[in-house]
């Protein structure tokens, strides 16, 4: 799957219906019981499309600032999201 982004096109893995359903638990936890965000789980979930999306990650998102990395990551995590319009 290819995402472009301002920082560049990147070329990631294609999720699979069981790693979406890994990444939707990851996100569903990431909330707290008062409906509030809680940004060290929602890393854990940007480090999961990090680790899922790039074999070599320092590679290809090495030259980029920490915001930058996860502006890019954001957009496969939005990617990820979104059902396949094609079927």
């Amino acid at each position: 799957m290819t995402v472009k982004t301002k920082h560049g096109t990147f070329n990631v893995t294609d999720i699979t219906f069981k790693a979406r359903r890994e990444l939707h638990v990851l996100e569903v936890s990431a909330v707290n019981t008062s409906g509030a965000m809680d940004n060290t789980r929602f890393f854990r979930v940007l480090d999961w499309i990090l680790d899922y999306s790039f074999s070599d990650a320092e590679k290809h998102l090495g030259s980029l600032d920490d915001n930058q990395i996860d502006e890019v990551l954001m957009s496969i995590y939005n990617q990820y999201k979104e059902p396949n319009k094609k079927k």
